[in-house]
């Protein structure tokens, strides 16, 4: 034999401590006492050991199916369960409007219609479910199967050409119950719809438990995020929805969409905000003069535009309406004659102090929080927090985020565990309080002669009294492109109209500055004509 070069490792078969290794007449290697290099010799075991438990517990997985399937569905019966689970949502959701919020009972149908419709483009794939669920093996997958088709199938966004692909989340039953909504022409706004779920009466917060839990099992675990999303609502993600879903459900299916009710939305804007009642009229005409319809209305772009959403449009034509006659600045303005709007001026620091009275009085002298609040504190805000405060604070994490059906589900032992720290609501703490809580009629009235009461006359000078200093209503009018352009008192007022119509602030100042622009064009228009009539 020849030796192989070098030495290697102690052999170690046997107790065989060789380190030397020959390689043979067949090419391998052997150690001094004639071992081959990577032979393995099994001794018999001192402790008897033996696999037949293992086998057994790999017989009992295989007998019970555990080995090959999952309890999740896959495929169209994933999707078939998704449906059924949001379709679920959907129906808590429009009880609470009905029920709750007084809306009318033919809301429930038209929601239900439109849900009928937007889910029309799955029936192939649903019926092709149907046909094959005899077979057990179809409803059963892994996890890491299910994962990877759902996030697939969730992962297309609508797109505009008018077909509604996309698999319908949360966001898209909140869609369906305002479309009905503007359908039926209800004074309500999208700033109600973002604030009750804020408060967390609407269901789509933790709204997965509405969903039975033999439903909830069975969900994959991206269907399962869908319905339990882990960021609140946007107003922008909002207004894409609604006016996707609009747009999808009017190409396909030849829906015209009604205008929003004008008069009912800008009586209410008025009322609320205690703003003089000339504001009507001049938000009518100026809506008139833009061509402003305040429809939803079907379009080709890529992403919607805040121009084109009829709720900014009436709010934007309001604002301007306001900065015309009651603009935030400290210039005098002179009226002609009294009767003009401009000869009262509005006294924005009274304003803003009885419109936060409204807050003020809701809480009753308890320093507590409102949902919103609650949901943008962090750890710096928890640790300042009064004893009370951290009450609600926890209350209202349980009611929102605490599964009670699934702790009634757990084991024994962590049963006992939970008695052992219970956490049930026995210190009487009051419920997160709204941004707009509901005011009594003769409040809002109390409110309105406060604001109105705190109106200063403005001096009146005639044409054959005035000079060149005198600046009329309407002169010097300030254009404001971004937020950080507002005054305090405009952006107050901003504030509180974007809270009551459902828009931001960026989405507001947009919305404002498009309008005006648009204005200052229909003006240049007039003057054109009239040039021409004269030429």
């Amino acid at each position: 034999m020849n030796r192989a070069r070098g030495k290697g490792p102690i052999c170690g078969i046997e107790n065989c401590r060789s380190r030397r290794y020959d390689e043979g007449e067949d090419g391998y290697l052997y150690c001094e006492n004639g071992h081959r290099k990577g032979d393995l010799v099994i001794g018999q075991d001192e402790d008897d050991y033996t696999d037949a438990a293992r086998d057994r517990t790999r017989k009992k997985k295989k007998e019970d199916g555990l080995e090959k399937f999952s309890k999740y569905y896959k495929g169209p019966s994933a999707l078939d369960l998704h449906l059924k689970s949001l379709q679920l949502i959907l129906r808590h959701q429009v009880w609470f409007l009905v029920h709750d919020k007084g809306l009318p009972a033919e809301l429930e149908q038209v929601v239900f219609d439109l849900w009928t419709l937007r889910i029309l483009k799955f029936e192939t794939r649903l019926e092709d479910n149907g046909a094959n669920g005899s077979r057990s093996q179809s409803q059963t997958f892994s996890t890491s199967q299910s994962e990877a088709e759902s996030e697939d199938e969730l992962s297309r966004t609508m797109p505009r050409d008018g077909k509604l692909k996309a698999v319908p989340n949360l966001i898209d039953s909140l869609a369906l119950c305002y479309l009905g909504i503007i359908t039926l022409r209800l004074p309500v706004t999208p700033g109600d719809i973002y604030q009750w779920v804020t408060d967390g009466k609407l269901a789509y917060r933790r709204a997965i438990k509405y969903v039975p839990l033999p439903m909830r099992d069975r969900l994959p675990a991206t269907y399962h995020a869908v319905l339990d999303p882990n960021t609140n609502l946007t107003l922008e993600r909002f207004y894409d929805t609604v006016s996707t879903s609009a747009n999808g459900l009017e190409k396909e299916h030849g829906i015209v969409w009604p205008a929003l009710n004008v008069p009912l939305l800008l009586f209410r804007c008025i009322k609320e905000l205690a703003l003089p009642l000339e504001l009507y009229d001049s938000t009518m005409w100026l809506g008139k003069y833009l061509n402003y319809d305040f429809t939803l209305h079907a379009v080709h772009t890529i992403s919607f535009g805040v121009r084109r959403l009829p709720e900014a449009q009436l709010m934007a034509c309001l604002v301007v309406c306001v900065k015309l006659m009651y603009p935030f600045d400290d210039q005098i303005r002179s009226p002609r004659t009294a009767s003009e709007p401009a000869a009262a001026v509005i006294d924005w620091e009274e304003w803003h102090r009885h419109i936060s009275s409204t807050e003020t009085k809701s809480r009753q002298g308890y320093d507590q929080y409102t949902s919103q609040e609650l949901l943008e504190q962090d750890e710096n805000g928890v640790f300042t927090m009064s004893k009370d405060q951290l009450d609600q604070y926890l209350d209202f994490y349980q009611d929102s985020f605490l599964d009670e059906a699934r702790i009634e589900k757990e084991t024994e032992n962590r049963k006992e565990l939970y008695e052992m720290f219970p956490i049930n609501f026995q210190n009487g703490s009051k419920p997160p309080l709204s941004d707009r809580s509901t005011v009594g009629d003769q409040e809002r009235l109390d409110t309105i002669k406060a604001v109105h009461g705190s109106f200063k006359p403005q001096r009146v000078i005639k044409d054959e009294d005035a000079d060149q200093r005198d600046i009329r209503p309407g002169q010097l009018y300030k254009l404001y492109r971004k937020e950080d352009d507002l005054p305090i008192s405009a952006k107050r007022f901003y504030t509180e109209i974007g809270k009551l119509a459902g828009l931001d602030m960026e989405m507001l100042v947009n919305a404002v500055f498009f309008t005006e622009k648009k204005m200052a064009k229909w003006r240049n228009e007039q003057r054109k004509e009239r040039r021409n009539e004269r030429g």
